[in-house]
């Protein structure tokens, strides 16, 4: 089933990337670990929906 990618995942279904890897990033720190925190709630919704 094809969908759109939730916000910081990757072409890869079910991938999350954040800070310096993720591509348009801000390199700073708190930005890193706002995207983490941010990332954290998405894969937990992911879970839920699988």
């Amino acid at each position: 089933m094809k969908r759109t990618p939730q916000m910081l995942e990757t072409s890869l279904p079910d991938v999350f990337a954040v800070g310096d890897v993720r591509a348009g990033s801000v390199t700073r720190v708190a930005s890193a670990v706002g995207e983490g925190a941010i990332s954290i709630y998405m894969v937990h919704r992911a879970l839920e929906e699988a």
